[in-house]
């Protein structure tokens, strides 16, 4: 009985996180399947649609390189005050730059976006909110 009980919590819990999940801070998730590393990695948050109205401390720059076949996840530390969108900007091992909208709308900087880089293009699935 305590098996079932236990089984029955675990679902319930799982459920639970699942539901959450969209509101939590902004996460980026980027998987390299190129066959380059990625670096020079930011985020930045923008207003009015306009990727050069950049507000002051609303940027956020990566540490890390992202070698060929590995995938990093992030959440940027941006400053949100209003209607914003969220770009990330990389750099390949090509010398390649590539700035890729990974969030067109927020307001609140929460949920989930998803790039994929290949050899050929970038993709983005946006989940943000």
């Amino acid at each position: 009985m305590s098996a079932i009980i236990l089984g029955i919590g675990i679902i319930a819990f799982m459920c639970f996180l699942n539901a959450v999940d969209p509101f939590r801070h902004l996460r980026i998730t980027i998987h390299n399947q190129s066959d380059y590393e990625l670096t020079n990695i930011q985020t930045s948050l923008t207003t009015g649609g306009n990727s050069f109205n950049t507000k002051k401390g609303s940027l956020h720059l990566l540490e890390e390189n992202i070698p060929s076949g590995e995938d990093l996840k992030f959440a940027p530390q941006l400053q949100v005050s209003g209607e914003s969108s969220v770009y990330l900007t990389f750099t390949n091992s090509r010398g390649e730059t590539y700035n890729e909208v990974v969030c067109g709308y927020t307001e609140y900087l929460s949920g989930n976006s998803y790039v994929t880089v290949t050899n050929e293009n970038v993709t983005v699935k946006e989940e943000c909110m």
